[in-house]
């Protein structure tokens, strides 16, 4: 950049009117830590700091420009009819004046994108208190189809390792430490992380190896998802580093689940993190979960620090985002230390109300719910074996893989709900020995209709469509002629929902 159009000066331009093609009456600046977003009529204009970290280096003009085609690609991804092109930032005859998009050798160069109104911003809506359960199932499908479509990582390519991993999180260890003191808590922190990513090494290379760690977003909490169109749509992904953003699904996901349990909605957190596994399927990344929930809330702190420390430069007090970081850095304290989570088996005839109440506690009690029906989908694809869905075969092969998902959600920290029939008295023993033997508190949940009600939820439900479910009146018949009663002791393990709350409060929220 020309010594003219220093950061100042090129900013101060930008802020008139007159430096834009198309009416813009009042421009307004939202500023981060890496770049300038000028908002100027219908359009926004994103600019690039000249600033060099030990993340990202754009002190010169070339890595600026570049940059903003790279986000232009990438993000057109998510949004293509929000990102519209790069324009040309060239001098204007006025004196400190600039034009944007007219002839002349460029000084800078901008990525024009269509304004929408900030309080869209599900960090706004949040806030706000305007964040719609249906916004959440919308984001979770749409996260989750968006990580199908993108090709997996080879393995020589370095993302995803675990050395990758380990360099990820000591460089962010290290660029919060440069900006404020060791605390106690701080410190504990930095240990744990440390002795969880080489604990968890074997299963980051079993997440590269079976093709989990794919071109991802790389930075979507809730301040880069906006409702366009009453959809929440992902924009601003990390562009300029590929490997922050060619990383695990589930370290994708983790950031806006680990935003709303920081904005304490621990419900929403919760039903997009069941919403996003349903779809996608991909229960085994509870296993890592927990790490990549506190990798985000430190990643978060950092950039927080960061922004923070340039204002300052400026005179504005760094207490403010220095308590928030605490509070982020407290949380993935707690992610890191969890306890092995309770085990609750749903239990009553197709039709009973089981998964409507395993929904409403799988959020109010911060619990993961699996459903045997979208599991005995999963395992043929959606495509109905010969022998049908309910044959026994299948059945034995649906509650084996929601017996090994439960345990390893159990491991892992998470209360589980196994939302499944359960009317064969084996198929219990065998979830409760599992419980037994992990050491986690078990319980049973029954529900219970008339025989007119449960045909006539099974109707309504076949007519809605949607659901994973395919039970009819023949299987309904069939349930209520294999189904044996619960055990004295098993009778001794229910409970009500309302009572599992408690219970089931060794998850996140602790």
């Amino acid at each position: 950049m020309e010594s003219q159009w220093d950061d100042a000066a090129l900013t101060a331009a930008l802020q008139k009117p007159d430096a834009y093609p198309h009416l813009a009456p009042a421009v307004q600046v939202i500023e981060t830590h890496i770049s300038r977003v000028f908002l100027a009529g219908d359009f926004a204009y994103k600019i690039r700091k000249p600033v060099r970290f030990d993340f990202v280096d754009f002190s010169t003009a070339q890595a600026r420009r570049d940059d903003c085609e790279t986000e232009l690609r990438l993000n057109r991804r998510f949004a293509p009819d929000l990102y519209l092109d790069v324009v040309p930032i060239v001098p204007a005859p006025a004196p400190g004046s600039v034009r944007i998009g007219g002839s002349g050798i460029p000084i800078e160069h901008a990525l024009r994108m269509r304004r929408f109104d900030q309080q869209d911003l599900l960090s706004a809506r949040i806030a706000a208190n305007r964040l719609e359960p249906t916004h959440i199932d919308a984001l979770a499908r749409s996260i989750a189809a968006f990580h199908r479509a993108q090709p997996p990582a080879a393995y020589s390519d370095g993302f995803g390792t675990p050395a990758r991993i380990d360099a990820t999180l000591a460089e962010c260890l290290r660029g919060i430490g440069r900006i404020v003191q060791a605390t106690h808590l701080a410190s504990r922190v930095a240990q744990r992380a440390r002795s969880e990513a080489i604990r968890l090494a074997g299963a980051f290379r079993a997440r590269l190896c079976h093709g989990h760690v794919r071109e991802c977003h790389g930075d979507l909490h809730l301040g880069n998802i906006v409702l366009m169109n009453g959809v929440p749509t992902p924009f601003d992904c990390l562009e300029f580093d590929a490997a922050l953003r060619w990383t695990d699904t589930i370290s994708d996901l983790a950031f806006p689940v680990m935003d709303l349990l920081h904005h304490g909605r621990p419900a929403l957190a919760y039903r997009l993190l069941n919403g996003y596994l349903e779809q996608s399927e991909d229960y085994g990344a509870l296993a890592v979960l927990p790490f990549y929930l506190a990798m985000r809330a430190l990643v978060r702190a950092r950039v927080l620090l960061e922004h923070a420390r340039q204002q300052h430069a400026a005179g504005a007090s760094m207490a403010p985002a220095q308590s928030e970081a605490g509070r982020l850095l407290a949380l993935a304290w707690q992610c890191l230390n969890r306890r092995r989570g309770s085990m609750v088996l749903m239990h009553g005839l197709s039709g009973s109300g089981k998964s409507t109440v395993a929904g409403q506690m799988s959020e109010a009690a911060a619990m993961v719910r699996v459903r045997s029906d979208a599991i005995r989908k999963g395992l043929h694809r959606g495509v109905a074996p010969a022998s049908g869905w309910y044959a026994s075969s299948e059945t034995a092969r649906t509650y084996r893989r929601l017996l090994a998902v439960c345990r390893l959600g159990c491991r892992a920290g998470f209360p589980m709900i196994a939302d499944a029939t359960f009317l064969v008295r084996a198929e219990r023993e065998r979830f409760a020995a599992q419980a037994l033997r992990l050491g986690v508190p078990f319980a049973i949940v029954t529900c219970e209709a008339t025989p007119e009600t449960l045909r006539a939820r099974i109707a309504a439900r076949a007519r809605a469509g949607g659901d994973p479910s395919d039970a009819d009146d023949r299987v309904l018949a069939w349930q209520m002629r294999v189904q044996e009663p619960l055990t004295e002791g098993e009778l001794a393990c229910v409970a009500s929902p309302g009572s599992l709350v408690s219970l089931a409060a060794t998850g996140l929220r602790r």
